[in-house]
């Protein structure tokens, strides 16, 4: 079964700032036209596996994963890795992992989701997070967007907005479709 890789989020980008000749200016993204697009989708609930050199606490990642439960979203179970390295992902498997060496480092945390040629099925997930990072408010259920197939979407306060300083808990267009 080959497979391809569909998306290669980078998130949470910091608020930009232009200068000009005697101030700056600060350009936000507040405003979102259309609903949230999802690229592709599981054909089965997937396993969450979450190394433990993150630092992610089962609580924390309980509670991420909780937030799409809410949403209808469902989940093969959440198990903590304690391998020194946790390796790639599974099958089947949405993994939360330390970065690899090709991470921005101007992000605060980023998302491949790959896909199955044939059915356009997201097959597995990776989530590359530091441990500062996965202590902060949302940066884990946004990633976890990610790896259900959610794109970016610029709507202030939305869970899905790249700008994590612009982003919230607004989950509109998110719930699961039947």
């Amino acid at each position: 079964m080959g497979l391809l890789l569909l998306i290669l989020l980078n998130c949470c980008t910091p608020i930009q700032h232009l200068k000009g000749p005697d101030q700056t200016i600060t350009v936000m993204d507040t405003f979102a036209l259309g609903p949230p697009i999802q690229k592709a989708k599981w054909a089965i609930p997937p396993t969450v596996r979450v190394c433990d050199s993150t630092n992610v606490s089962m609580f924390r990642a309980q509670k991420a994963f909780k937030y799409w439960e809410m949403l209808g979203y469902e989940f093969n179970g959440i198990f903590m890795d304690y391998k020194l390295n946790c390796g790639e992902p599974r099958y089947g498997e949405i993994i939360i992992t330390l970065p690899d060496g090709n991470f921005d480092t101007q992000h605060m945390a980023s998302t491949r989701v790959y896909t199955e040629k044939i059915t356009g099925n997201i097959a597995k997930a990776q989530i590359f997070i530091y441990p500062k990072e996965a202590r902060m408010p949302r940066v884990i259920e946004h990633e976890i967007g990610h790896a259900f197939g959610w794109m970016h979407h610029r709507q202030k306060y939305h869970l899905m907005h790249p700008n994590w300083h612009l982003g919230g808990y607004d989950a509109t267009g998110l719930r699961k479709r039947k």
